[in-house]
């Protein structure tokens, strides 16, 4: 038996077939997406017909290298980005391209959505995170206020993945995870925000798709679709969820007691509890996952520049970088690094080497200075998750480095837990699968549950363990306090941004 997952990203669709008996990827295949050229400083913006384009050609490659096993595919789920904005008019015609993830053209709506609602403080307390500048919300009304034309016309607002559905299925239905990066919905109670939505429009409710609460099956597959893949038996579409959730899912994150760091296009940390946790700092975002739990969410944006910064300077590969870092003492020999973008998560964010000493300044020194930089970043995430009563026993380690011993090691020790490795490393795609395949036996009249089938599904490399060393752990607590206070002095004090 074969499930089908699909990730919908921002730079690419791919889509992966796994077989449920050896818990193996058995096809894959992907495809690059553009973005919509000309268009004015700050939008960033894609044609939802491309997604379509792209799904449709790396499935049919899955298919195609299955042969007659493509008999075996019996469901399939979605996990694309969450802040595409789709609308679609009365004859459910795309209106305009999408505004996705980055696009920075409404920084002014931002600022009335914060005066409107109390700035971070204001919005945590009613819809439990702050509102970033890509969020649908702030698109919408931008739309809005520029484009009248454009949401006159407009009868139906979707994200990506819900437009992907539609034409997946005909059916028009969303969920809790992705609604709750909209900047719509209220995430604690798990239901939109009616405030916000009727600041933004009176009629904004109407042209939302309705909310599915626990329910994963969105419908059959269209049959024309299914005739045009070559399938003969009927195959059942999940909701899906938004590609940051099924990551989650595809990593493991289904267990409280398990958190996840992940290095991929910036540093993240997350983990999933079963009581919704607002951190009132605004620090850690709060979602909803793709298992009907909460999924806390902390991101320095900059991690990855960083490295590549101190990479490129010395015109060092990844594994140089790491064998420089190696040859450098615990603690740099009195070198710390402030990451860049401390202070400012976007492009103009500052960083800074500190306790230079005509002794210390060596590569090896910068090398491990700027990766135990990093991961104290990180770890920060970790224990601010720790202070809202997460109780984590492990972490599990993906993305870049995901192979390094060093880095899982240096994971370990400035979080204080033991850290591993997954054999397998499909993501977003993966999740999609286990959440195709938990759909199709919960349809069936089985009660498995979305843990039994992750445990079943994500592998953890058992060669992989790193344990804490305490004595290096308790070195990294007093070096990410010093971090920290030398942050905030710095940033306080306007010299870093």
């Amino acid at each position: 038996m074969y499930f089908l997952g699909v990730e919908s990203a921002e730079s690419e669709t791919r889509a992966i077939v796994v077989d449920l008996e050896t818990a193996t990827v058995v096809a894959s295949a992907s495809e690059v997406h553009s973005l919509v050229e000309g268009v004015p400083i700050g939008s960033q913006e894609q044609d939802p017909a491309m997604w379509i384009a792209a799904l449709d050609k790396t499935v049919r490659e899955c298919l195609d290298s299955l042969g007659v096993g493509r008999d075996k595919v019996v469901a399939m789920s979605v996990g694309a980005q969450s802040k595409g904005l789709v609308l679609l008019d009365e004859k459910n015609q795309i209106v305009r391209p999408s505004k996705i993830a980055g696009d920075t053209s409404g920084t002014k709506q931002l600022q009335q959505l914060n005066r409107a609602f109390g700035g971070s403080p204001g919005l945590s307390e009613l819809i439990g995170n702050r509102l970033e500048v890509d969020s649908l919300v702030t698109k919408l009304l931008y739309v809005k206020e520029r484009e009248p034309n454009h949401f006159e016309k407009t009868t139906s607002v979707m994200q990506s993945r819900e437009f992907i559905n539609y034409w997946l299925t005909g059916v028009k239905k969303t969920e809790a995870g992705d609604a709750s990066r909209t900047g719509l919905f209220d995430v604690p109670n798990r239901q939109w925000c009616k405030s916000i939505l009727d600041f933004v429009d009176p009629n904004l409710s109407s042209m939302l798709s309705p909310l599915a609460e626990s329910e994963k099956l969105l419908g059959p597959l269209r049959g024309e679709i299914a005739k045009s893949w070559g399938l003969k038996t009927e195959m059942i579409v999940g909701i899906g969820s938004g590609r940051s959730m099924m990551r989650a899912l595809g990593s493991g994150t289904v267990d409280p007691g398990t958190a996840v760091l992940d290095f991929g296009t910036s540093g993240t940390v997350w983990g999933t509890s079963k009581e919704a946790r607002v951190d009132a700092r605004s620090e850690v975002d709060l979602w909803c996952d793709a298992t009907d739990q909460w999924l806390s969410h902390f991101t320095e944006e900059r991690a990855v520049a960083s490295m590549e910064m101190i990479r490129r300077h010395y015109g060092w590969s990844g594994l140089e970088m790491e064998q420089a870092a190696t040859q450098a003492p615990v603690g740099s020999g009195g070198l710390m690094a402030l990451p860049l973008g401390h202070g400012n998560s976007g492009d103009k964010g500052e960083g800074m080497l500190h306790g230079i000493t005509a002794l210390n300044y060596t590569q090896s020194n910068v090398a491990r200075a700027t990766l135990e930089g990093i991961a104290s970043g990180l770890a920060y995430g970790y224990h601010r998750m720790v202070e809202l009563e997460y109780d984590f026993q492990n972490i599990r380690v993906t993305g870049r480095g995901v192979r390094s011993k060093f880095w899982r090691q240096l994971i370990a020790d400035v979080t204080g837990v033991p850290s591993c490795a997954l054999v397998t490393h499909e993501g977003a795609a993966l999740g999609a699968a286990i959440h195709a395949a938990v759909t199709y036996f919960q349809q069936g009249g089985e009660n498995l549950t979305f843990a039994e089938m992750s445990d079943y599904s994500v592998l953890i490399d058992s060669e992989s363990w790193c344990e804490p060393d305490e004595e290096r752990h308790e070195f990294y607590l007093e070096q990410l306090s010093k971090q920290q206070y030398l942050a905030e002095t710095l940033i306080g004090a306007g010299f870093l941004v």
